[in-house]
């Protein structure tokens, strides 16, 4: 079987023999052809050196999935100021709408008029020269990126003490995903990852939660589905806790095909509520152990993983995305150790 189809077969709850690995690369392959951040970014979006640094990374780690692009924010459509340091990650400096005004100049759809069709015509070079890899498109969460557009301090503020501007810029920003997602996955991509950093319930409470993020990520997978491809959503915050099992089994109801659990969890505590019920994934922490090493910290915390879940619909990944900066001889540390799990086959 082919990467893909493995992949997919996972994320399906069809099988468990083998741990697919993906990484969810969002800008890391940067730095595997030593290319400045503002040429895939700088003068509008370079799709053809986006795959390629998508494919040089992939070559180097072998993983079975893939984002398919160097990923931004695409902020600039709504009118955001966007900074692309020659080695950095790419970082607001202006948020669009800052300003609550900003919003009636836009309408959620004008989000494909920025870098989002240079993502796409990336996507569609990786799928076509490697079809044998799984594409996953990468967009933020209802809450993360109501972040993005507001400016995370401001948006908490109005959670709390301007609800009804709360609910307009939620609204209007998770029609916008819903927008950037279909343009950029539809007809290529075997899933969809809602990556929501901010739709956290240590953040915005577990109300918070049920209100902006699970409502609007049940509508979203839904469409998704609709859309043919299959579902992932990754919120931060603390899940594997008594006190917040229900809280993971309501985030699973809302028919994500996989839940990826960030750092601070319990594998095992994720596992007795998931398993059976939809696809784990999560791993190795990115800020901490993949970042600082060392070797033997990787291999065993990989080991601690592969271990809680054997025998159970598991995709290894990273706690959180991977970015410039990441060093790529530790994550190939695991990369090599999940193959050798998997009896060398990538």
């Amino acid at each position: 079987m082919t990467s893909r189809e493995l992949f997919v077969q996972t994320l399906e709850m069809e099988q468990k023999e083998y741990v697919p690995f993906f990484p969810r690369d969002l800008t890391l392959g940067m730095d595997c052809l030593d290319v400045p951040t503002d040429a895939v970014f700088g003068n509008g979006y370079d799709p053809k050196l986006s795959a390629e640094c998508v494919l040089a990374l992939q070559k180097l780690l072998g993983n079975d999935a893939t984002v398919g692009c160097i990923a931004g924010y695409s902020l600039e459509a709504f009118g955001g100021v966007m900074k692309y340091s020659e080695k950095g990650i790419p970082y607001a400096s202006g948020y669009p709408f800052e300003g609550i005004d900003r919003i009636d100049n836009y309408q959620p759809s004008d989000i494909i008029k920025g870098f989002v069709s240079g993502m796409r015509r990336s996507s569609e070079i990786v799928r076509d020269k490697r079809p044998d890899l799984a594409l996953v498109t990468n967009v933020p969460g209802p809450v993360t990126m109501s972040g993005f557009a507001r400016g995370l301090e401001t948006l908490m503020m109005d959670l709390i003490m301007n609800v009804d501007i709360a609910d307009r810029i939620i609204g209007f920003c998770t029609d916008a995903i819903e927008e950037e997602m279909t343009f950029l996955s539809k007809d290529i991509s075997d899933a969809v990852f809602l990556a929501s950093a901010s739709d956290n319930p240590d953040m915005i409470g577990e109300e918070g939660y049920r209100k902006y993020t699970l409502k609007n990520v049940k509508r979203l997978s839904d469409r998704i589905h609709s859309n043919g491809s299959l579902s992932i959503f990754h919120p931060h915050g603390v899940f594997s806790t008594e006190d917040r099992r229900e809280l993971l089994s309501e985030s699973i109801e809302t028919g994500v095909d996989g839940f990826q659990f960030s750092e601070g969890n319990e594998p095992e505590g994720i596992l007795e509520v998931c398993e059976g019920k939809c696809t784990i994934l999560g791993g190795v922490t990115a800020f901490t152990t993949l970042l600082l090493g060392p070797e033997k910290r990787i291999v065993r915390d990989t080991d601690k993983f592969l271990s809680c879940f054997e025998d159970t619909n598991y995709i290894m990944t990273c706690s959180c995305s991977v970015n410039r900066g990441q060093p790529l001889d530790y994550l190939k540390v695991m990369a090599d150790h999940i193959r050798q799990y998997n009896g060398g086959k990538s």
